[in-house]
């Protein structure tokens, strides 16, 4: 009991505290989008740091191609102004130019010679003369127009060994140097191996070549360009090697760079930084970039894909957004904590003023009931009183008036119509004196809430016949018409006979009672629902409907004046309803009000139901 106590006091306690959690919920809601919004704002500023290094790493890239393009036209311009080119003034200029300090990824600058197969001799022998004395031309010529190196600086040992190889022996190389010849701009090749990777350190490079027509300048017609070819500037360059430049050059390392020569596949792969990952899939919270765009370089479309590496992620903002929501959290569980002791110290208060409150209802409460039940007790004390004087003086009555005639048949001389009138008084007065006695036996039978039954099958109308033929003729001397109805069709009851007759003779004698000269009183039987429906309906004086609801309690009387006038106890009708309830049944009154008759209804299972 004391833990049913405890757990309703917790439940009351709760209901009052709600204010807490709204706050709780609210602060959470705000830390989950305080939180969002951070980490969104952060990853826009990553996108957007992302997007300013792909664009420098592409101005750089286009920059690093344009320079390498201006000092192509550089050397054209030089070979176009010299006389008398030759191998020492080559040098010259392109040690002028200061490739590995300026221009990392460039393997070197060269020149090809366009010579004819008849003329390839003389080539040989000129270049044996500038102390070229093994230059060869390779591979073996397959056409009739060659393009061979003639000069590549600076003359590192693998660009000496590429001395005397023919281009246009290579398809990649040839149509790239076709394109320039038609153009009379730079073109670049595609994917190629150079011919200085022999080391362990290879990789894919590619060349740009810059046409050099006989006479300077460039011819106006494709035909003129082809016929007028002198030869190309060129520079190698090794892929990896420029793409790191470009990267060095930008400042970024922590984004990832992949150059295809034309699709983005295996076999296109031109260069990549030797940071790239193979699955870059970011940090859990920011996550990775990536984006793609095109360049052209001399002719040809490189398609670059940039991808942020784990390092970019170490400087994103984001990384802070677990802290943003742990601080918000703490602060919410804070918040909640401090708005619940304060919620709940109220609430205490508030329970505790409720509970005073409660106990002075209940002391109340508990005044009220005793006065209450000092008031019906005394008025119960009263009707005792007035039913002990009732009893005395309906006892008493007949009484005196058998002792009255007792004495005048004691005198004797009597006529025969003295002593019979008599005998019919004292008669009278001894069956009145006898329903005194019945009532207050079945009183006591009520009083002390016997179920002394004796059960059998009940014929309802049996027992209405029977009490209507004794009060028939009283009904008639008293000028009041009693009719009946029995619309039962073999419907009977389990029950106490004898008890259902008092039942039937309160109600029909009360009927009679109250019912003035002229008046009629209706007596019915009926089968409703499972149920024997008895109702008994007279015209007499009625009863006021405020007293209906106690009309059936003991020492309960509507006008005690009545015992007086018209006789017995008052006791009929808290008898009759003890009685139907013992039958397991109902009893009802109804009136519209005094002169307007009364009418008593009583209903009792049927057998079959019962």
């Amino acid at each position: 009991m004391t833990e049913f106590v405890q757990k309703s006091q917790f439940r009351r306690l709760t209901s009052r505290i709600k204010f807490p959690y709204f706050v709780f919920a609210f602060s959470i809601i705000l830390t989950i989008g305080a939180t969002f919004l951070f980490y969104q704002s952060a990853r826009g500023k990553d996108q957007l740091r992302f997007q300013s290094g792909v664009n420098r790493i592409r101005f750089s890239m286009e920059n690093r191609l344009g320079l390498y393009i201006a000092f192509l036209k550089a050397g054209r311009g030089f070979i176009e102004s010299s006389k008398d080119l030759d191998h020492r003034k080559f040098t010259n200029f392109v040690e002028s130019l200061e490739l590995q300090k300026n221009y990392f990824g460039s393997q070197g600058i060269g020149y090809t010679k366009t010579v004819r197969r008849d003329g390839l001799e003389n080539l040989v022998d000129r270049m044996k003369s500038e102390g070229f004395s093994d230059f060869r031309v390779f591979p073996d010529p397959a056409g009739d127009t060659l393009q061979p190196i003639v000069y590549l600086e600076p003359a590192t040992e693998s660009n000496r060994q590429a001395l005397g190889f023919d281009m246009a022996s290579e398809e990649n190389r040839r149509a790239a140097m076709e394109q320039a010849r038609d153009t009379g701009l730079a073109a670049g090749t595609g994917r190629v191996v150079l011919f200085q990777e022999n080391g362990e350190d290879r990789q894919f490079g590619f060349l740009i070549y810059l046409p050099i027509y006989e006479n300077g300048g460039s011819p106006a017609t494709v035909e003129s360009r082809r016929q007028n070819l002198s030869g190309f500037i060129y520079s190698p360059f090794r892929a990896t090697n420029f793409l790191n430049e470009v990267q060095q050059n930008a400042g970024l390392t922590d984004i990832a760079i992949r150059i295809y020569d034309g699709s983005p596949e295996d076999g296109n792969l031109l260069a990549q930084t030797v940071n790239a990952p193979e699955n870059n899939l970011g940090s859990p919270l920011t996550g990775s970039f990536s984006t793609r765009n095109e360049i052209e370089i001399g002719g040809r479309r490189w398609l670059i894909e940039y991808d942020s590496l784990p390092s970019f992620a170490i400087q994103s903002s984001a990384n802070w957004t677990p802290l943003i929501f742990f601080c918000g959290l703490i602060f919410s569980l804070l918040l909640f904590g401090m708005t619940y002791w304060e919620a709940s110290t109220r609430a205490k208060l508030q329970e505790t003023a409720d509970d005073l409150t409660e106990s002075e209802k209940k002391i109340q409460g508990l005044f009220e009931k005793e006065q209450e039940a000092r008031r019906v007790a005394e008025t119960a004390n009263a009707t005792k009183d007035e039913f002990i004087s009732v009893v005395s003086h309906e006892l008493r009555t007949p009484l005196n008036a058998i002792a009255g005639w007792a004495q005048i048949l004691k005198s004797g001389d009597l006529s025969k119509s003295t002593r019979e009138l008599a005998l019919q008084k004292i008669e009278k007065n001894l069956r009145l004196q006898t329903g005194l006695v019945e009532d207050l036996l079945n009183y006591s039978q009520l009083v002390s809430s016997r179920e002394d039954l004796d059960k059998s099958e009940v014929d309802c109308g049996e027992i209405m016949d029977n009490v209507y033929a004794e009060i028939e003729q009283a009904a008639a001397l008293k000028g009041i018409v009693v009719s009946k109805t029995d619309e039962l069709d073999g419907q009977k009851i389990l029950g106490d006979a004898e008890k259902i007759r008092i039942v039937f003779v309160n109600l029909m004698s009360n009927a009679l009672k109250f019912t003035p000269a002229g008046g009629q009183i209706g007596i019915g039987l009926k089968a409703a629902e499972g149920f024997v429906e008895i109702v008994i309906e007279d015209s007499g004086r009625g009863i006021d409907p405020a007293f209906l609801p106690q009309i059936f309690d003991r020492f309960s009387q509507y006008d005690s004046s009545t015992t007086r006038i018209f006789g017995g106890l008052g006791l009929g009708l808290a008898v009759s309803k003890h009685i139907v309830r013992l039958h397991h049944g109902s009893i009802e009154a109804e009136s519209e009000g005094e002169g307007k008759g009364a009418k008593f209804s009583v209903r009792l299972p049927v057998l079959r139901n019962y």
